[in-house]
């Protein structure tokens, strides 16, 4: 039994998996502050079964000066770290912390609901509860409240 090879295809396969390597490996732009802004707080993003969870570090804010806005696909994060200006003359020797207004953008990897997120702030740290969009699960609830027993 003879089998033939078709090469044109497998050699179209090797080009496009080369350039999606390519793609991957580019380095991303770091993203600066914009004029507004000056800095940009730490975030780590991590999933599980059924819902992902972002956590950013902005520690010294109150939890009244940042604003956080969730749609489906990302989180922002936005507020202002105030100075504490003491009174009377005083000269900094070391000064290495940041003040200002923060923003950052959060892509998330996967469709949340927005509605259902729950943010806590524990020792400077904001810790976001996402609930994950899975199709078909609203409308199973729905039929359960709907559900009457006879």
């Amino acid at each position: 039994m003879v089998r033939r090879i078709k090469p044109v295809p497998r050699i179209i396969k090797i080009e496009n998996e080369i350039k999606r390597i390519r793609r991957a490996s580019l380095v991303k732009p770091v993203r600066y502050p914009s004029w507004d802004e000056t800095w940009i707080p730490r975030v780590d993003v991590y999933e599980k079964a059924k819902e992902i969870i972002v956590e950013a570090e902005i520690p010294g804010v109150a939890a009244s000066d940042i604003s956080i806005t969730v749609q489906s696909n990302r989180v922002e994060f936005k507020g202002q770290k105030k100075e504490v200006v003491s009174s009377g003359k005083i000269r900094y020797l070391l000064l290495e912390r940041e003040y200002g207004g923060f923003r950052r953008l959060v892509a998330l990897p996967a469709t949340v609901v927005p509605d259902r997120a729950k943010a806590t702030l524990e020792n400077g740290v904001v810790i976001l509860h996402l609930k994950k969009y899975l199709p078909g699960e609203e409308e199973e609830a729905k039929r359960k409240l709907l559900k009457t027993e006879e």
